[in-house]
């Protein structure tokens, strides 16, 4: 499975790496920070442990490989949530976390494809694919389909690219402009304009940064509206993160402002809508590629 099992494991080591500097960067170290070392050397039991999951998924453990699955998907609102409510951080250090939640956020996507193509082997192969000795093999079925997944490629366009219904891809389209509206709409009233309040990336002085969330998202759903299955999914992913972030960082960061909180509730409900929206688009997708090959065979 080296084709397709590599790009995990090397991308599990790179998060190892990673939350190791991050506690480094955090001050946890003798000598360091003694005020962050309690918090910020967990990021060194996350290394280990995901060193741990690594070796086994490299074994060829599926539950080891659906259990880190799981990991990441904590891991991408554990980061960013770690890097702006946990005390301050160094600009490196949030730097650090956000590169480490968009790592998991890639293995994450990685590793449940390789999933989903482990189970759509014969009974048994699972552990063959998952094996580095052995070629990812190929189901009786897959063999059959062959041919007409080669048809396929002339003849239609690739499985999740441009399949969008037009009134699924205005939805997502409309709701993560407004999302993007809302987001620098809240920097615009909390005062984050040019000769404004002190930009910084911790506590309070770190609410510019909607602008870059809002950056982010409309760069992704750019991807989604094409119909790009990874991207969709990035989105979903995305905008369910934005709606933890909007709904709990007013209590973090104590916010009182009515019309603050009012821009944090109504971005968290759009953030809603759009990964529903994106979740309800890959939904549709899978369907509508899962019945081309009886139509197909029908012809």
């Amino acid at each position: 499975m080296a084709g397709a099992l590599r790009p995990v494991l090397i991308l599990m080591l790179l998060a190892s790496v990673l939350f190791v500097a991050a506690g480094v960067l955090d001050g946890a170290y003798p000598g360091g920070s003694p005020s962050s070392v309690g918090l910020a050397s967990i990021s060194y039991v996350f290394a280990i442990v995901n060193t741990v999951v690594a070796y086994l998924v490299a074994r060829g453990s599926e539950r080891s490989l659906a259990l880190r699955m799981g990991l990441s998907l904590f891991f991408v609102v554990e980061r960013p949530a770690s890097a702006f409510l946990t005390g301050d951080k160094s600009a490196a250090s949030v730097a650090v976390h956000l590169v480490t939640a968009v790592v998991e956020m890639i293995i994450l996507v990685s590793a449940l494809r390789v999933w989903r193509l482990g189970h759509s082997l014969e009974t048994g192969e699972m552990d063959k694919m998952l094996s580095f000795e052995s070629p990812i093999p190929m189901s009786a079925a897959a063999r059959a389909e062959a041919p007409l997944r080669t048809s396929r490629r002339v003849d239609a366009p690739r499985a999740g690219e441009g399949t969008l219904p037009t009134r699924t891809a205005w939805l997502i389209g409309l709701t993560t402009l407004l999302l993007a509206a809302v987001l620098v709409a809240d920097g615009l009233v909390s005062g984050f304009v040019p000769d404004g309040r002190e930009w910084s990336v911790s506590g309070e002085s770190s609410g510019w940064l909607v602008y870059l969330f809002a950056v982010v998202l409309l760069t992704v759903a750019t991807r989604a509206v094409k119909g790009g299955l990874l991207a969709l999914r990035l989105l979903a992913i995305t905008a369910l993160i934005f709606f933890m972030e909007r709904a709990f960082s007013p209590f973090a960061l104590r916010v009182v402002d009515p019309v603050v909180l009012g821009l944090h509730g109504l971005a968290a409900f759009v953030a809603l809508a759009v990964a529903l929206s994106a979740a309800s688009a890959i939904r549709g997708s899978r369907a509508r590629h899962e019945g081309d090959a009886p139509s197909l065979e029908a012809a």
